[in-house]
């Protein structure tokens, strides 16, 4: 067996589930809210990206691993993590952005997130208890007096657990926050597995629990074998892994010693507790706040502050009411804000409503939206007349289809009523800006 002088032979593939140290894993902690103590530790800021986890971390922005990939268009929160409701958020087509050549991976979504994630900016983590959630493998078979290996597919759930922080290491000149599975926190303390990346880590700083990593990576594979090799192991979890072998054929094998301690990756002692790796915030937070300060400073503008932002931001800077129409296109600010079209160029005018009269009689209505009303304070109400001087709302309208456009950021509505009403009828579409 070769042993590597570098720690990164023994990271593995990136991580999953947390499997708890003590007992049989808590249930409490499966899909449940942290309770006493750790009310607020980050769990509501949790999405499901995929399969796997993400953080809030601006009104417009999630972040999560890297790796994960890029292909999902939507994200959501399931009501334990926010406890309140089901959520579903839109991704911007191509926005996901790279911080450094780290794991850490930011992406924006058309709608607004209600609240979102503050990060840890101090460089003192090591010594810190953490929070950290993850949606990876529970315990599997157990290896008697050191440890599990990881679970059946079956076993994946949203967890939160927690462990202490033990040292900074560097992956290709990138810092990882790391910690063990050595049984020092309690019933709660967990390490990581397949399916747990993308999770956050949350330290408390003050009486707030701030984001400090992002769940990356754990050691590599292990096996019981005189000869290891790719073909006899395993993935696992453990608090005495002395005995046992961890590496790959590609990296090398290392032999763990049973007895010693070290807190020296390069050292094979090390390697006596599994260890869970995440992607240092506190090293990044100049990119990080690069790409989510715009959407920070947004976020605790009015509505009508946010409507004046979007107007400059396509360079109008006069007739910025919102009945004016500065492109001169027939179709008003207030008309572009909902439909998202350019409010500075005649040639760019979507009209979010239209009315067709169908063979059978039926009026159909046609109306294009942003997907982001709420957070723009729009709201909108289909209204009928048969004077065009008294207004009142169409409460008979149903709705056939509610097609989004990801890369437009807007949905289209069909709705259509059969009219009761005889003689003259017209129909509109009020737009209304929440006041600030």
């Amino acid at each position: 067996m070769r042993k590597s002088a570098w720690i990164w032979m023994a990271l593995g593939l990136p991580a999953s589930a947390l499997i708890f140290r003590d007992g049989p894993s808590p249930a409490a902690n499966t899909e449940t809210a942290p309770t006493a103590a750790y009310v607020d530790s980050g769990w509501q800021y949790q999405i499901r990206y995929g399969t796997f986890h993400g953080t809030m971390i601006s009104p417009k922005h999630f972040m999560t691993a890297m790796h994960v990939g890029a292909a999902e268009t939507t994200i959501h929160q399931p009501i334990y993590f926010n406890g309140v409701e089901e959520k579903n958020y839109t991704i911007k087509p191509g926005s996901r952005v790279q911080i450094g050549t780290t794991d850490l991976a930011i992406f924006e979504i058309w709608e607004t997130f209600d609240d979102y994630a503050p990060l840890y900016t101090a460089s003192n983590e090591a010594g810190n208890e953490i929070v950290i959630s993850g949606r990876g493998f529970g315990r599997g078979v157990e290896i008697v007096n050191k440890g599990w290996k990881w679970g059946l597919t079956a076993t994946r759930k949203s967890r939160w657990g927690r462990n202490t922080i033990d040292g900074v290491v560097q992956s290709g000149g990138d810092d990882l926050l790391y910690f063990d599975f050595d049984d020092q926190t309690g019933q709660d303390e967990v390490a990581a597995t397949g399916g747990d990346s993308g999770g956050g880590w949350f330290i408390k700083d003050g009486p707030t629990w701030k984001l400090a990593a992002v769940s990356f990576t754990v050691d590599n594979n292990y096996s019981e074998a005189a000869v290891p090799s790719n073909a006899n192991d395993f993935r696992g979890s453990f608090y005495e892994a002395g005995g046992l072998s961890v590496g790959s054929d590609a990296s090398g094998w290392t032999s763990i010693p049973t007895s010693g301690a070290s807190t020296n990756p390069n050292n094979s002692s090390f390697y006596r507790q599994s260890h869970t790796y995440g992607s240092r915030i506190s090293s990044n937070l100049t990119a990080i706040e690069a790409e989510i300060d715009p959407a920070i400073a947004w976020g605790g503008q009015t509505y009508l502050q946010r409507f004046e932002t979007w107007l400059a931001g396509f360079g109008v800077t006069t007739a910025t009411a919102s009945d004016d129409d500065a492109d001169a296109d027939g179709v008003t600010n207030l008309e572009e804000y909902l439909s998202e079209s350019n409010p500075s160029d005649g040639s760019d005018s979507v009209r979010p409503f239209a009315l067709d009269f169908l063979a059978n009689g039926d009026h159909q209505f046609t109306i294009v939206e942003s997907i982001d009303l709420a957070g723009r304070g729009l709201s909108t109400i289909l209204e009928s007349s048969s004077d065009l001087a008294a207004w009142a709302a169409v409460t008979d309208a149903t709705e056939s289809a509610n097609s989004p456009d990801n890369t437009l950021g807007v949905r289209t509505r069909i709705l259509a009523r059969t009219p009761s009403e005889t003689g003259a009828l017209y129909y509109r579409l009020k737009i209304i800006l929440t006041s600030p």
